[in-house]
């Protein structure tokens, strides 16, 4: 005599673990992550109507390259530049700069001589991106 074995009901999968991991990484991740107040600073830009101002004034250009910075065709470093900003600001506070960043240099020099601009109290400031010809 052959006795069957009644047929096993399916196991259902509980969820209940499944939310618990996803809860205590939800937690682990919000206390993880820091909250802090990034540095920003103010770009005004002009209105496309608005006319140019000044354009008699031959800007300051400030080339920003991969191994320092260079003024008026002479290689200077940070403390250099950091200098001539200074007596720029006594001689002529609203003068124009352009700080031109050549094709591959990273944001910190850039951001370097962004800051010295803005210690020294010169806000006509411009960034702008040198392209390879």
């Amino acid at each position: 005599m052959r006795i069957e074995e009644p047929p096993r009901r399916r196991r259902l999968v509980s969820l209940t673990p499944l939310i618990d991991v996803v809860f205590i990484l939800l937690i682990f991740f919000m206390l993880a992550s820091t909250f802090v107040e990034w540095q920003a600073f103010d770009v005004d830009a002009p209105p496309e109507d608005a006319a140019p101002e000044d354009m008699e004034d031959e800007p300051l250009q400030i080339r920003v390259k991969v191994d320092g910075y260079e003024v008026e065709d002479e290689s200077v470093d940070l403390t250099a530049l950091r200098g001539r900003l200074e007596r720029l600001a006594s001689e002529d506070p609203e003068r124009r700069i352009q700080l031109l960043a050549a094709e591959g240099v990273p944001v910190r020099p850039v951001m370097r001589a962004l800051d010295a601009t803005a210690v020294k109290g010169l806000e006509n400031v411009a960034v702008i991106r040198e392209e390879r010809d």
